[in-house]
C-alpha cells in the first residue's frame, strides 16, 4: 500500500521574494552549464545555488559546493527568504503548456511518500529505468549536507474512478497560492490544502494504488539509501509529485542518443552492418526524417541514424520489444563492442531536442546521432509493474516539475 503524509512545506517568502520566476529552476539533471550560469545570475536566491552549486578552485573536504549549498539553505531560512508553513499540508500543482500547438494541462499534488525497497512482494512503488552511480554519489553528498528534498520525485498512479481527481478539481476553485509563468513559458499554479478531513481522504484513496516513478529514479534511490543512515522516521519519506497516469496532460518525449568516439572506418561500414538487422533507406531532409519516424506502425520499430551529413532510416518488424531496448541491443552495443575491440571507447549523451542532436554532430561534438520515437505511457506502466526496467534515459516526461516551489526540510 502506498503511504503518503502531508508535511509543513518550506516555500519562498513572498514578502521578501517578489518575483518567484527568478528563484525556481528545473530538475538538476536537465540543467546545462550555460543554464546553471544563467540561473546563478538571475538572482542571489535562485534555488540553483543549493540544487547545483558551482565548484570553486581549492575545494576540499571542508570547503566544497555541498557545504556552500547547506550554508545557503540555512542562511535563507534564518533571514526569511524561505519560510516554513505552520500546518501540515499537501500542495496541489497544475501546469499549463503547449505541445505542437495543442494546449494541455497537467494536475497533481505534492506530498511525502514513504520510501520502500523495490522488487519485493509488498512493494507499492515501481521504477521503470536503471540508474547511474555517478549522479547518485553526487546527490547523496548533497542530501547528506542539506538534509532537504529540494524538488519532488515525479510519480504516476491510475486514478481510474477519478476519486482523487475530483478532490483536486474541487480544491483549485479557490485562488492559487502561486501563479507564475516560468522560463519555458509554462504556467505553474500551486494551492495549499490543510483541511484534515481532505488530507485523511486523500491518504486513504492513495493507499490502494500502485505508484510508478516517472522521473526522479536517482532521487528516490538516494533518499532510500540516506534514510537507512538515520533512526528518525521522518527521513523515511521523500517529497513526491503525484499525477494521474491516464490524464490528457501526460506527455512523453523521445530521448535521442548522441554518440562520440566512433572512428571513420566504423562510420563508413555502419550502414552495411545495420542492414544485417534493419531495412535501410536514405533521407535528405529533417522533415522527411520526422515523417518517417512518426509513420511507424505498431508492428515495427523505426530509427534514424545521422552521421557524415547523411540520414539513414532504419525499420524492423517487431511488435513486442521496446524501442529503446532494440536501439541499445542492435545499434549501440555493437558499436560499443567494435570500438572496445580496437582499444577505443564511446561516449553517449542524451537530448529530447531533435535539431540539437543533428547540429551537435555537424559541429563535430559527436560522431553520430540516433533519433527514435517516444515510449508509450502504457509500455512504461507495463514495464514498471512487471518488475522490469528500461535502459537509462529512456523517457522524458514533459514538462518537468519545477524545483524550489515547495521544499521538504527534514
Amino acid at each position: 500500500m502506498a503511504d503518503i503524509i502531508p508535511f509543513k512545506g518550506t516555500l519562498y517568502n513572498p514578502q521578501n521574494i517578489k518575483d518567484l520566476t527568478r528563484v525556481v529552476a528545473p530538475p538538476y539533471d536537465v540543467i546545462s552549464p550555460g543554464e546553471q550560469e544563467r540561473f546563478y545570475n538571475v538572482s542571489p536566491y535562485n534555488i540553483i545555488r543549493i540544487l547545483l552549486a558551482k565548484e570553486e578552485p581549492g575545494d576540499n573536504e571542508k570547503k566544497n559546493r555541498y557545504i556552500r549549498a547547506a550554508r545557503s539553505l540555512r542562511d535563507w531560512q534564518r533571514s526569511g527568504i524561505l519560510k516554513k508553513d505552520e500546518e501540515d499540508s499537501i500542495y496541489i500543482y497544475e501546469q499549463q503548456f503547449s505541445v505542437e500547438g495543442s494546449r494541455k494541462k497537467r494536475l497533481g499534488f505534492m506530498a511525502l511518500l514513504k520510501l520502500e525497497e523495490f522488487d519485493t512482494d509488498s512493494t507499492s512503488v515501481y521504477p521503470h529505468e536503471y540508474t547511474l552511480d555517478v549522479p547518485k554519489r553526487d546527490r547523496i553528498a548533497l542530501l547528506s549536507s542539506i538534509e532537504a528534498n529540494l524538488g519532488p520525485v515525479f510519480a504516476l498512479f491510475a486514478d481510474k474512478d477519478r476519486a482523487i481527481g475530483s478532490i483536486l478539481a474541487r480544491e483549485i476553485k479557490s485562488n492559487p497560492l502561486i501563479d507564475i509563468v516560468d522560463f519555458d513559458g509554462i504556467r505553474n499554479r500551486l494551492w495549499r490544502v490543510s483541511d484534515k478531513e481532505t488530507l485523511k481522504n486523500m491518504r486513504s484513496l492513495i493507499k490502494k494504488e500502485k505508484i510508478f516513478i516517472a522521473d526522479g529514479h536517482h532521487r528516490y534511490e538516494v533518499g532510500l539509501a540516506f534514510s537507512k543512515t538515520k533512526k528518525d522516521p521522518r527521513y523515511g519519506y521523500i517529497l513526491c509529485y503525484f499525477t494521474d497516469l491516464y490524464a490528457d496532460g501526460i506527455v512523453v518525449f523521445p530521448v535521442h542518443r548522441m554518440v562520440a568516439g566512433i572512428d571513420k572506418k566504423a562510420l563508413l561500414n555502419l550502414e552495411e552492418e545495420l542492414k544485417g538487422h534493419f531495412a535501410c533507406r536514405g533521407f535528405s531532409s529533417r522533415s522527411e526524417v520526422k515523417a518517417f519516424l512518426s509513420g511507424a506502425r505498431d508492428s515495427e520499430k523505426r530509427f534514424v541514424v545521422y552521421a557524415e551529413g547523411r540520414f539513414i532510416g532504419l525499420s524492423l518488424k517487431d511488435r513486442d520489444s521496446l524501442d529503446v531496448s532494440v536501439l541499445h541491443n542492435l545499434i549501440i552495443e555493437p558499436l560499443r563492442k567494435r570500438m572496445e575491440g580496437s582499444k577505443g571507447q564511446i561516449y553517449i549523451d542524451f537530448t529530447k531536442d531533435f535539431n540539437y542532436a543533428i547540429n551537435e554532430v555537424d559541429k563535430g561534438s559527436f560522431s553520430l546521432a540516433i533519433m527514435l520515437n517516444p515510449t508509450k505511457i502504457t509500455q512504461i506502466r507495463d514495464t514498471a509493474f512487471s518488475g522490469r526496467r528500461m535502459p537509462q534515459k529512456s523517457t522524458y516526461f514533459y514538462p518537468k516539475v519545477l524545483t524550489g516551489l515547495v521544499i521538504n526540510v527534514f
